[in-house]
C-alpha cells in the first residue's frame, strides 16, 4: 500500500470516527429536545382543553385539525375501563409506517422515544366522553432524521473533498522525491553530473540546492582524482626513469670502472706500484658508489626516521637542505611532541620536505621558520618564509596536493595563507595524534 492511499485510509477513518461521535451526541441531545417539546406541548394543550372544556366548537376543532407534538381523540368511557390507559395501540401514530418517513433502525437509537409514546393523559368531558391526549414526536423525530443527513452528506463530502486535496497535495509533492530518487540513482552510478531543477516549494527547493552542491562537490572530486591519478602515474614513471638513470649512470659507470681496475690488477701482478694505485682507484670508485647509494636510498624511503625518531630525521634534513641551497632556516622541534606511527612520522617528513622544496623553487625566501610543537594534545605545525607569497593565478601544484593530502591521512587539514608582513605560511593541526594510526 503506498503513502497516498494510506493516508487517505487514514483521513477517512477520522472522517468516520467524528461522524460517529456527532450523530451520537445528536441523537442524545435529541432525545432530551424532543421530550422537552412534545411534554411541553401536551402540558399546554391539556392546560388548554381544561380551560375550554365548555366550548364544543372548540374541542371539535381541536379533534379535526392536526395539532403538533400531541394526538387528540374523543373515546368512550367504556373503552377507557375495558383497554386501560396506555393500552390502545390502535391510535397510536405509527412513526415507522405511514406518517413519517424516519426508518425503524433510526427511532430505536433515540433513548426515551418508545416511552414517551406510551405516555397519554386524559380529560372528562360534561357529556360522559373522555379526550385522549396522547405525545406525539413523528415532527421532531423528522427534524432530528432530515438534520442528521444532512451532517452525513456533509461529512461525505468533507472527506471526499479532502482525501481529493490530499491525493492532489502529495502527489505535487511526490513529484519532487521521485526527481531526487532518479538523480541518486545516477549519482550512485557514478555519473556525477546529474542535477535537480528549481521547485515552487521553498523546502524541496533549499533540498535541491544542497543537492546539486554536493554533487558539484563530488564532481570535482573526482576530476581531482582522475587528475591526481594521471599525476601520480607520471610522478612514477619519472622517478622510475631517473632511477633507472641514477643505476646506469652513475652506479653502473663505477661498478664498469671497478671492473675494467679488477682487470688490469690482475694483469699486473707483476707490477706492485700499478696494484697499489689501481687498489686505491678501486676503493675511491667505492666510496663514490656507497654515497651514490646512500643518497638514492634517502630519496626513496627516509631511512634516518627509523634510526632517529622523526625531530633528529627533520634537524636532518633542514641542516642539508640549508646548506646546499644557502637559505637560513629557523627549526624549533619541542621534545615532547606526541609520538606518532611510522607512517604518520613519514607523513610529517614528507610535508616539511615538499615544503621546502616549493620554497626553494618558487618563493625567492631567504628565511624560512619551521615550528613543530604540542598543543593540548594536538600536534601543530607552520612553516613560513618571507618570499614573494602565493599569486593568484598560480594553480594547486601536484607538491601542495600532495600535503594536504597527507595531512587528511592524519585526520588533519592544511590550510595555505598569506601573513601580513609578506611571505607565505603553511598551517596543519592534527586533532588528538598521540598513538594516532593511519
Amino acid at each position: 500500500m503506498n503513502a497516498v492511499l494510506r493516508l487517505n485510509l487514514i483521513v477517512s477513518l477520522m472522517f468516520f470516527i467524528a461522524l460517529a461521535i456527532t450523530i451520537s451526541m445528536m441523537l442524545e441531545q435529541a432525545s432530551k429536545d424532543i421530550n422537552r417539546e412534545v411534554l411541553t406541548s401536551v402540558s399546554f394543550n391539556h392546560r388548554l382543553l381544561t380551560a375550554a372544556s365548555n366550548d364544543e366548537a372548540f374541542i371539535q376543532d381541536l379533534l379535526h385539525n392536526h395539532t403538533r407534538h400531541v394526538t387528540i381523540d374523543l373515546i368512550e368511557p367504556n373503552e377507557l375501563m375495558s383497554k386501560g390507559p396506555g393500552s390502545d395501540s390502535d391510535n397510536k401514530t405509527d412513526l415507522g409506517e405511514e406518517e413519517s418517513d424516519v426508518p425503524e433502525w433510526f427511532l430505536d437509537l433515540i433513548p426515551g422515544i418508545e416511552e414517551l409514546e406510551e405516555k397519554q393523559y386524559f380529560r372528562y368531558l360534561e357529556n360522559g366522553k373522555v379526550l385522549r391526549l396522547q405525545a406525539d414526536s413523528a415532527d421532531e423525530v423528522e427534524e432530528v432524521w432530515e438534520s442528521v443527513q444532512h451532517i452525513f452528506i456533509l461529512f461525505i463530502l468533507s472527506a471526499l473533498l479532502s482525501n481529493i486535496a490530499i491525493y492532489a497535495g502529495i502527489r505535487h509533492g511526490i513529484k519532487p522525491i521521485a526527481h531526487f530518487l532518479a538523480a541518486l540513482g545516477a549519482i550512485q552510478k557514478g555519473h556525477f553530473t546529474a542535477r535537480l531543477k528549481q521547485y515552487s516549494i521553498r523546502e524541496i527547493n533549499e533540498l535541491s540546492k544542497h543537492f546539486n552542491m554536493m554533487a558539484q562537490a563530488l564532481e570535482t572530486s573526482e576530476e581531482d582524482n582522475k587528475k591526481l591519478t594521471h599525476e601520480l602515474m607520471k610522478i612514477q614513471e619519472t622517478e622510475r626513469a631517473h632511477l633507472a638513470r641514477e643505476l646506469h649512470d652513475d652506479l653502473g659507470q663505477y661498478l664498469t670502472g671497478i671492473q675494467a681496475q679488477a682487470y688490469l690488477v690482475s694483469q699486473s701482478a707483476d707490477k706492485p706500484e700499478i696494484v697499489e694505485t689501481v687498489s686505491k682507484q678501486i676503493a675511491e670508485n667505492c666510496v663514490a658508489m656507497q654515497s651514490s647509494f646512500r643518497q638514492l636510498i634517502r630519496d626513496l624511503h627516509p631511512v634516518i626516521l627509523e634510526q632517529l625518531g622523526l625531530a633528529e630525521a627533520v634537524h636532518a634534513m633542514v641542516d642539508s637542505w640549508s646548506q646546499q641551497n644557502g637559505i637560513d632556516v629557523q627549526l624549533n622541534i619541542s621534545s615532547d611532541i606526541p609520538k606518532l606511527n611510522d607512517e604518520g612520522n613519514t607523513h610529517i617528513y614528507r610535508i616539511v620536505q615538499e615544503a621546502l622544496h616549493n620554497i626553494y623553487r618558487h618563493s625567492g625566501a631567504d628565511l624560512v621558520s619551521i615550528n613543530i610543537d604540542e598543543v593540548e594534545g594536538r600536534l601543530e605545525m607552520s612553516i613560513s618564509d618571507n618570499g614573494k607569497g602565493i599569486a593568484e593565478d598560480t594553480p594547486s601544484g601536484m607538491g601542495l596536493r600532495s600535503m594536504k593530502e597527507r595531512a587528511r591521512c592524519l585526520r588533519g587539514q592544511l590550510q595555505l595563507e598569506e601573513p601580513e608582513g609578506g611571505g607565505c605560511r603553511i598551517s596543519i593541526e592534527l586533532p588528538s595524534v598521540t598513538g594516532v594510526n593511519v
